[in-house]
């Protein structure tokens, strides 16, 4: 493997073999989820039961067949250390809710930890599955699942739809949550959403989840994780219903925090916040009704009289996370445009994203939110309050919102001090453009393009006096929102219900740096580069929608080798209907990338037709043809630093 070294800084020989050694000797092939959970009979749930073996083979671990039309997904599985883990099944087939009832659905189970494997553990995994053997049910009505212990969100997700018995597989890596746990806990299984009504909308989903702890061996060591984790709402999420509505705690902290990092999940609960990022302005909606057209993309269902309701939403494209500790401004984070299925009650082209969802669709990668310039303000001994709010130009809003705080101890100090010594965010509320050409010609056609955009650029620096010296962090960030709304709308007198077309061009991202300086010499350097694009054209009975999430970062730490991942997840779908609801066409494509400089290599490529399986390419571009994962890395986009390095 080559290894390129950074300006002029002297590696430690001895570190540098090392990183080498790791990388090559963990390297092994990869594991496919997708797929059929392994029988579907209903037991009584088995709550926090410890086994000393090998799980059973993950409900979504086998190859996918051309022609299948259950779930099939391109990521890959979470990479494993060697060794057999001890496995904490946390609940097995358990109904979500009853046949004929409504939701939400909530539930509770114990959690301890597996007593054969008491830590500290090299990984950390949650592996849950999902299914309905019920292949009329309307899954559209689930907004998203969620596992959380004491509040901490393990895992959160939402549904698939497919016209045969639907199973989906999904898998976390929770190491950095260990040291939650290291204790028994409480736990929540909640499932939330809108019901409608008749026995196809309210067959049950019944869903498993097991804990695998991976011990540590000589080859793969106990990876440097939070000391603390503090979950900042009760069930893993709080409802927001207005962009002044906090989700936070209050917090008395360790007086040695050397580290602190916030990982947030923002994603619609219900109502018109399912397809947020298609909002126009107030002003538009109230100029120019034929906006709010049937025909337009929506959350309204068809009432029991059968009418299509009145679609389109009002108050504007613009949600971001911002982050406060003690009312300051300390961070933002991105939400990513999940696109519901349901865009039109009317015609419901849910089915689009059968068998094969979009990225996200079924786990929610969290994002974190670097906090440690304010390491020396938590380590004060007095309470504080760490809390997220949902910046938005929509007055109403129905979100679920959740914050974990992360906090890494200085172990060799009792008491740190230190202060925040430079914030250029305070002085930047959120505060979005929005420029609007829309217009009605002679013909009475409303059309032209609403933009709305924020590009923040901050700077935050802070330091903390330790026993080893001061250390003096940076955090900078630009945080930047542009959306391109195109109507085409067109109401004619009379019971024609005329045309509606949009086109929707949007991306939002950051690109960053941390730093972390030890009495003046550079200790840390973590980049990152995070993009949610989304495209979409749809008209009444027809939908071209194209999305990714991407994620690149980059790592270095003193005498050893920089660490670097990019990973690209990519989905095109086209989904048309005619009159009555029958699909024209119904096709798509798939392309996951991963890489890391530790040689990791995953590449995924897959086709759709008419609901189908149509094509499947696995490791083509990789060496010698096969996929390959270093045990610690990320491929699922999820946050982490060097952490099997960092002690």
């Amino acid at each position: 493997m080559k290894i390129a070294l950074r300006g002029t800084r002297s590696p430690i020989l001895f570190g540098l073999l090392g990183i080498i050694i790791w990388c090559v000797y963990a390297a092994e092939p990869d594991q496919r989820s997708s797929g059929p959970a392994s029988g579907s009979a209903v037991s009584q749930a088995r709550l926090g039961r410890t086994l000393q073996t090998q799980p059973n083979p993950s409900p979504a671990a086998f190859a996918p067949s051309v022609g299948m039309r259950d779930t099939v997904l391109a990521g890959p599985a979470i990479p494993r250390p060697a060794g057999t883990p001890c496995v904490v099944e946390l609940f097995r087939d358990v109904m979500l809710h009853d046949p004929g009832q409504g939701l939400p659905g909530e539930g509770f189970f114990p959690y301890a930890p597996p007593a054969g494997c008491p830590g500290p553990w090299s990984k950390v995994i949650l592996q849950a599955s999902f299914y309905n053997e019920n292949p009329d049910t309307y899954l559209d009505g689930v907004m998203f699942t969620s596992i959380s212990l004491d509040g901490v969100p393990l895992y959160m997700g939402g549904a698939q739809d497919n016209d045969v018995p639907t199973h989906w597989s999904v898998e976390r890596d929770v190491t950095d949550y260990s040291a939650v746990l290291r204790a028994p806990r409480s736990g929540t299984l909640d499932i939330e959403g809108e019901p409608r009504f008749g026995p196809p909308f309210s067959s049950p989903y019944y869903a498993s989840a097991t804990l695998l702890f991976y011990p540590v061996t000589p080859a793969h060591g106990a990876q440097r994780v939070p000391d603390e984790v503090h979950a900042l709402t009760d069930i893993g999420w709080q409802r927001v219903r207005a962009p002044t509505d906090l989700v936070g705690r209050t917090l008395s902290l360790p007086r040695n925090v050397e580290r602190a990092y916030v990982d947030v999940l923002a994603h619609p609960r219900y109502n018109y916040d399912l397809v947020w990022f298609t909002c126009m302005p107030d002003a538009d909606m109230a100029a120019f009704p034929e906006l709010a057209s049937p025909l337009a993309i929506g959350a309204a269902r068809i009432g029991l009289e059968g009418d299509p309701p009145p679609q389109g939403c009002s108050g504007g494209s613009f949600r971001e996370v911002q982050v406060s500790i003690d009312g300051q401004p300390a961070g933002v984070a991105p939400v990513y445009p999940r696109v519901h299925p349901l865009l039109n009650g009317w015609w419901n082209p849910s089915r689009m994203f059968q068998p094969s969802p979009t990225p996200q669709a079924l786990n929610f990668m969290p994002y974190r939110v670097d906090l440690t310039p304010f390491a020396g303000q938590l380590s004060d001994g007095a309470p504080h309050t760490v809390a997220l709010n949902l910046a938005s130009s929509r007055i109403a809003l129905d979100f679920a919102v959740s914050g974990t705080l992360l906090v890494y101890r200085d172990a060799t100090s009792a008491q740190v001090t230190g202060q925040v010594t430079r914030n250029t965010l305070a002085g930047q509320p959120p505060a979005p453009q929005v420029a609007s050409t829309l217009s009605r010609d002679a013909a009475g056609v409303v059309s032209g393009e609403v933009r709305t955009s924020s590009v923040r650029r901050y700077a935050i620096e802070g330091y903390i006096d330790t026993s080893r010296g001061r250390i003096r962090s940076t955090v900078e960030r630009d945080v930047k929102f542009h959306n391109v709304l195109a109507p085409r709308a067109y109401d004619p007198p009379g019971a024609d219900l005329g045309t509606y077309e949009l086109a929707l061009d949007m991306t939002s991202s950051v690109d960053g740096t941390s730093r972390r300086y030890l009495d003046g010499a550079l200790i840390a350097e973590d980049r990152e580069v995070t993009r949610y694009p989304l495209d979409l054209t749809y008209r009444y009975l027809s939908v071209v929608l194209q999305q990714a999430f991407v994620r690149q970062t980059d790592h270095w730490r003193p005498g050893v080798a920089p660490y670097s991942a990019r990973l690209r997840h990519e989905t095109g779908l086209t989904y048309a209907a005619d009159g009555a609801g029958n699909p024209t066409q119904w096709q798509g494509y798939q392309r996951y990338v991963f890489a890391d400089s530790c040689d990791s290599c995953h590449r995924v490529s897959l086709a759709t037709q008419g609901g189908a399986l149509s094509g499947y390419v696995s490791g083509a571009g990789c060496p010698g043809g096969v996929n390959r994962l270093f045990w610690a890395a990320r491929p699922d986009g999820s946050p982490g630093e060097m952490r099997w390095i960092d002690r």
